[in-house]
């Protein structure tokens, strides 16, 4: 028996160039029926930007300023979908549920997968920037570490 896709994660970085892997998974959500979870990952500060904040401002400004960051992104992420949806309204007028967003916190690899085990994820989708070999060597991608550790099927779709 083929497997079935039940719920679609897609691990958004909101960047411009989304179009291609946002029509591909509400494309692939109208056809298997599936549930969307549009989730997008805030990496958090490193131990030396993180102590040089600390220094200068308050716990209570940061805890607005991370509020309204939150704010932000679901605004985007809202904004972005409703446009999706508006653009091809008549084609995904028979999906079966409205797309859901997320927003969390952390390394974005482990993320995707602890919210893709959560949610009984049937695919994680991701766009994927070119890097150069060095960058790739050094600094990794997020969707190379989720490829190559996640025990849920991963579509990269690339943004050129």
């Amino acid at each position: 028996m083929l497997p079935k896709i039940n719920t679609i994660i897609y691990a958004c970085d909101l960047e411009n160039q989304t179009q291609a892997a946002m029509e591909l998974v509400l494309n692939l959500a109208n056809l298997h029926k599936a549930k969307i979870i549009l989730m997008h990952v805030m990496e958090p500060l490193n131990a030396q930007a993180s102590n040089m904040i600390n220094n200068y401002i308050s716990e209570e400004v940061i805890a607005t300023m991370r509020k309204d960051a939150q704010k932000d992104i679901h605004s985007r992420m809202e904004k972005m979908l409703s446009n999706y949806m508006q653009q091809h309204a008549e084609e995904l007028s028979t999906l079966e549920h409205p797309p859901e967003t997320l927003i969390t916190s952390g390394a974005p690899s482990d993320c995707i997968q602890q919210i893709a085990k959560a949610q009984n994820a049937d695919l994680i989708v991701m766009n994927s920037r070119t890097h150069s070999r060095l960058g790739q060597m050094i600094l990794g991608s997020t969707a190379n570490k989720v490829i190559h550790s996640s025990t849920v099927p991963v579509l990269v779709v690339p943004i050129k």
